[in-house]
């Protein structure tokens, strides 16, 4: 018949064991990312940039809003990286604790826009129309339809100066801190499109 020593050293080295198994099969839960991707004049996201991570894990790509998921990560530090078109990519470092999902916010920098692609369908609806800035009308000799006629200026002058929106006096009407304020009799463009505009200045107002 066992004492009651031996039992005692019985059910302890029976909690070890036990405490041992328990430990060799705990499983380690993934994680997840979320985050946005946005521009750095505007706030707005940025849809169809490129989301990687290094270590690898699910290349993604943000929708209409640059909002983007990448699931089933492995718990650990990870570098996640995003890139568009006309941005200069930026990446922000993350920890993913397991079973728990991390959110990041990346801020992209403009290169300054495509001005086929972002600013002149800016213009096209709000300045180049019958009355202001088209070739029949061509208010101070102004006019917003191409590009070269926006580098030409109006009678008075350049009215952008690539590299400083600041001191751009196009910028200056647009955003009203010059009069009339521009476009004129017409709504003030949004600020997303007044954004568009200073960046694609800062950026060298390029013919892209």
């Amino acid at each position: 018949m066992l004492n009651r020593y031996q039992i005692s050293i019985s059910l302890i080295l029976g909690l070890i064991l036990l405490t041992a198994v328990g430990c060799g099969t705990r499983t380690t839960l993934r994680g997840s990312i979320v985050g946005t991707v946005v521009d750095s004049q505007t706030g707005i996201g940025v849809a169809g940039a490129s989301v990687t991570t290094s270590p690898s894990t699910t290349s993604v790509t943000t929708d209409i809003n640059g909002n983007f998921s990448i699931p089933d990560v492995q718990p650990g530090v990870f570098t996640v990286t995003a890139n568009a078109a006309d941005y200069n990519g930026n990446s922000v470092t993350v920890t993913i604790d397991s079973g728990l999902t991390a959110t990041v916010n990346i801020v992209l920098v403009s290169m300054g826009g495509s001005f086929a692609r972002n600013i002149l369908p800016i213009f096209s609806v709000n300045c180049a129309l019958a009355g202001c800035h088209d070739d029949s009308t061509a208010a101070g000799g102004l006019r917003l339809n191409s590009y070269a006629n926006v580098l030409k200026g109006s009678r008075y002058g350049a009215v952008i100066y690539p590299y400083d929106a600041s001191t751009s006096k196009l910028v200056r009407r647009i955003k009203g801190i010059e009069t009339p304020r521009m476009p004129k009799n017409r709504p003030a463009l949004a600020t997303s499109d007044q954004g568009l505009i200073a960046n694609w200045i800062n950026g060298g107002a390029r013919n892209n």
